[in-house]
């Protein structure tokens, strides 16, 4: 059994997956009278989606170059995450490692599928503390350990040396949430996996690609996982609406580039104002769609804005991020709503 089989939970490495009416039938077809669908298609979705999101997998290939055997489609990240520890974690049994602070939704879904978590805390300086999830490997023997980068909240793209100096410690697998690498100026960690196959990284169309409420992420992986996610995941689980718009923004790739550069550009122009602000202590460096500001009373500012009615991420209960506020990168005219709002704040 190859190294990667081992990983895999025995009961989904022998699963049968679920056969659609549409993997029984290879060729072309005129009539489709398999799958009790309805023959009326008033809305263009009488017909299931393909579940291999064959069209979609290849059109990623074509733009973000990641290789068609080596990619999932999920419904969001958060379907991923779900999935890889229900793949390659023992209900009761396994752990996972998480860094903190971080992505909350690693915990909830190893909190649903009764898998215990460990944090280990990130640096003063918000990097990865190697040594400390070294030492937690070689305690516990994690299954998983999620890295997010660039980091939500604190908006750091870690080093790529720490990162792989940790996927090498591990002998379980390491996932690399990768949601806001088209803001870091980064091409990603997903060619590593051919140096190291325990590593899986995570991409969504929610963020740069501006299709959140579609739900379009994405496993890279080496094959024997993706293979694994494919087995494991529902037989329908992106829509036919949800694949068609990644298609339609995936062909519109130079507009998508010159918006993300706005975002880069408007993320300069909030971080500059922001250190302008009496009350505003720290602005930190941010390789994301948003900026982590850190304030004397975060409570209170968070109020002021939202009697304004505008709404940022308060974060200040979180670890290290006391007095801290997440503030999205807006539109043009969104964010001088926003300064102008700030400007009338007093301590």
């Amino acid at each position: 059994m190859s190294e990667i089989g081992r990983l895999i939970n025995e009961h989904i490495r022998t699963l049968e997956p679920y056969s659609t009416a549409r993997d029984d039938f290879k060729g072309r077809a005129d009539i489709l009278l398999d799958a009790n669908e309805s023959w009326f298609s008033e809305s263009g979705v009488n017909r299931y989606p393909d579940p291999r999101c064959t069209a979609l997998r290849k059109k990623i290939e074509e733009v973000l170059s990641l290789p068609f055997d080596m990619t999932a489609v999920t419904n969001g990240s958060d379907e991923a995450i779900d999935l890889l520890i229900r793949i390659f974690c023992r209900p009761g049994i396994d752990s996972v490692v998480i860094e903190r602070p971080t992505y909350g939704a690693y915990r909830v879904f190893a909190d649903v599928n009764n898998v215990s978590v460990i944090d280990v805390r990130l640096k003063d300086d918000y990097t990865l503390d190697v040594d400390a999830i070294g030492r937690t490997i070689d305690e516990c023997s994690p299954r998983i350990i999620f890295i997010c980068s660039p980091n939500n909240p604190t908006g750091a793209l870690y080093s790529r040396d720490d990162i792989l100096a940790v996927a090498d410690m591990n002998k379980g697998i390491t996932v690399i949430d990768e949601a806001y690498i088209d803001f870091s100026g980064s091409d990603g960690m997903w060619r590593s996996i051919y140096d190291n196959r325990r590593i899986v990284v995570l991409r969504t169309m929610s963020k740069a690609w501006a299709l959140a409420g579609a739900r379009v992420g994405m496993v890279v992986a080496d094959p024997e996982i993706q293979e694994a996610v494919m087995r494991a995941k529902p037989p329908y689980n992106v829509s036919a609406l949800s694949q068609s718009a990644a298609l339609d923004m995936l062909s519109r790739k130079d507009r998508i580039e010159a918006v993300k550069e706005d975002i880069i550009g408007e993320r300069k122009r909030l971080s500059s104002y922001f250190r302008t602000l009496p009350f505003i202590s720290q602005v930190f460096p941010s390789d994301s769609n948003f900026v982590l500001v850190r304030t004397a009373d975060a409570d209170r500012l968070y109020g002021y804005l939202a009697s304004h009615s505008i709404i940022v991420r308060n974060r200040t209960h979180e670890p290290l991020l006391d007095g801290c506020l997440r503030i999205t990168i807006g539109s043009h005219d969104e964010n001088d709503r926003l300064m102008e709002v700030l400007d009338g704040y007093s301590l």
